[in-house]
């Protein structure tokens, strides 16, 4: 069966922004919000479409995140796109890191406070375009080069390409020795 990334059947994003929604459980059953184009369900149901807009909300974290996708979209692996800006969101959770050819992945505007919590996103391989303005990390003094070091495959930051020259600057991740 021919996938519906390379067969080009994805609809429009599902948009469930400015919904006021403080938890996804909910939401499978709420439908989202009409776009110019209509959305497409598959034989079972579920929406044909690679982009989830969950922006503007209450969220305070993503607990559910791969559930309501596995609910939603008829090939939650083909996600390509979150946008999870303008929420409280404060960590990085497990659910976001289901989604293994997700590419394009907003979280400004939110409360992320650990360098930590984002080394997480390098276990997303496709991951390239990345969003953290807003955040109170952006404070740290050298946010942008740290965010390239914990997460070096991004090709834009913020909405700003990663140059070659930010690239050879980053300083290399320490890795612990292991004693024999």
């Amino acid at each position: 069966m021919e996938s519906l990334a390379r067969s080009g059947q994805f609809g429009p994003p599902l948009d469930y922004s400015f919904n006021n929604i403080s938890t996804l459980e909910t939401l499978q059953f709420k439908p989202p919000r009409q776009t110019l184009r209509k959305q497409r369900r598959s034989p079972s149901g579920r929406y044909n479409s690679n982009i989830i807009r969950l922006a503007n909300n209450n969220l305070i974290d993503t607990d559910g995140l791969y559930q309501l996708a596995l609910d939603l979209v008829e090939s939650p692996e083909e996600i390509a796109w979150l946008d999870l800006s303008f929420n409280s969101i404060h960590a990085i959770t497990d659910d976001m890191l289901e989604f293994p050819n997700l590419k394009m992945l907003y979280l400004h505007g939110n409360n992320i406070c650990s360098f930590s919590e984002l080394s997480r996103l390098a276990l997303l391989p496709s991951l390239y375009s990345l969003t953290l303005h807003g955040n109170p990390i952006e404070n740290h003094p050298e946010y942008r080069s740290l965010v390239l070091t914990v997460i070096p495959n991004l090709k834009s930051l913020d909405f700003a390409k990663v140059t070659d020259g930010e690239k050879k600057k980053l300083k290399p991740r320490r890795t612990k020795k292991r004693s024999i």
